[in-house]
């Protein structure tokens, strides 16, 4: 499991911190029992303490007018109070400082807390009783065995709200809240990664489908005259392919999401408009087992590899060439993967292999939705053709 931390000099993320944007409660939007916590609660609680210490002196100055012991007992009341509020947090925080790993820094913190209560008591017993001695009072009294158990289980009840029990809480819960913000920015990353991912793919789209269309129509334009029939047919295919891909686009069904049997539907009828357009010039071929054909595959990518081959490779080439898309499945590491390519036997990429920017696309396009686990490469054959595969995570919707 992660574990999930955070620098205890910084404050923590407002979405889970415990405290306020008031002043007063500043000191929680820091790690609980981390120093900047516990400096920050000490000037907050020692404002109440230094002012209730000096009510009390003022009022024992009324009755005795002796400023010496209104001082001290001003300066016992600080001292008992000031641990009593302090002891724990501040044994806590040298625990959380020391860098423990969870488990032992959690034991830790209980004993320190536990600790923190012993000093506390021994602190208030020995500032009442020296307040006691000056304001002429006795504080021991005869107590039965229980009623003695009882105001000491009191007294560390009192000790341990005032010295930061209620933190507990906030502390054996900040790991968990602190976890639950990560996941959270985790899931709004991979959100923010697909939007992003689905804008590339419509850019992508876009340079696809506007020269495609034009230069199609045009060769059934000039087809009408002399070949009827070959201009027919080349309608044909393209009403296909725009049945193919047309829903795709559509606003509402773009959801970056098919499967890849899906996707060579798309390729295939694209290279019978291409056909249409070529001719004997291109030949084509897919292989594709039936079962893979069911496996998710961003949409568009094997298509612009295909239109890559053509564009680059066989229409520049005199007799034209062939293409040949192969789908295998493959095992690495012991996990399932795809492996679709692209063959041609066009004239190759040279040196500008793999610095298109419709190969920069598809890359990122990789990226975005499956990390370093998916790759493209491609293999340039100088005069032969180019290999290009698109090798990712062989998954299935559910």
């Amino acid at each position: 499991m992660t574990h999930y931390s955070t620098p205890l000099n910084q404050a923590l993320p407002a979405a889970i911190s415990a405290g306020s944007p008031r002043w007063w409660l500043a000191y929680r939007r820091y790690p609980v029992f981390s120093a900047p916590w516990g400096v920050r609660r000490a000037l907050l609680f020692g404002l109440f303490i230094v002012a209730w210490g000096a009510l009390s002196g003022l009022g024992h100055y009324a009755e005795s007018q002796s400023m010496a012991e209104a001082l001290a007992l001003f300066g016992w009341f600080l001292l008992g109070m000031g641990t009593v509020v302090n002891a724990g947090p501040m044994l806590a925080a040298l625990v959380r400082h020391r860098h423990w790993m969870p488990e032992r820094e959690r034991f830790g913190v209980l004993a320190a807390m536990a600790a923190g209560l012993a000093v506390a008591f021994s602190a208030d017993m020995i500032s009442s009783g020296q307040i006691a001695d000056l304001i002429d009072r006795d504080v021991g009294g005869e107590f039965s065995t229980a009623a003695t158990l009882v105001n000491v289980l009191v007294l560390l009840g009192i000790y341990l709200l005032l010295g930061g029990g209620l933190a507990l809480r906030a502390y054996f819960s900040e790991a968990d809240r602190l976890g639950e913000f990560h996941r959270q920015q985790e899931l709004d990353q991979v959100q923010a990664d697909k939007l992003a991912a689905d804008q590339k793919l419509a850019l992508l789209q876009a340079q696809i489908e506007p020269h495609f269309l034009f230069n199609t129509l045009a060769t059934i334009r000039s087809d009408l005259r002399r070949s009827p029939q070959h201009a027919e047919q080349t309608l044909d295919a393209l009403c296909a392919y725009l049945r193919t891909a047309i829903p795709r686009l559509r606003e509402g069904e773009q959801t970056g999401e098919s499967t890849l049997g899906e996707q060579l539907e798309v390729c295939r009828q694209y290279l019978k408009v291409m056909q249409g357009r070529m001719r004997e010039r291109l030949s084509f071929s897919i292989e594709a087992p039936e079962p893979l054909q069911a496996a998710q595959f961003p949409p568009f990518l094997l298509l612009s590899l295909v239109e890559n081959a053509i564009r680059h490779g066989l229409e520049p080439k005199n007799g034209g060439g062939r293409i040949a898309i192969r789908v295998e499945q493959q095992l690495v590491d012991g996990h399932p993967r795809l492996s679709v390519s692209v063959d041609d036997t066009g004239v190759g990429l040279g040196d500008a292999i793999g610095n298109g920017v419709g190969l920069s696309n598809i890359r990122q396009q990789l990226r975005l939705r499956h990390g370093d686990r998916a790759r493209l490469s491609l293999e340039s054959r100088s005069g032969t053709g180019v290999r290009a595969e698109i090798n990712l995570p062989l998954e299935f919707s559910q």
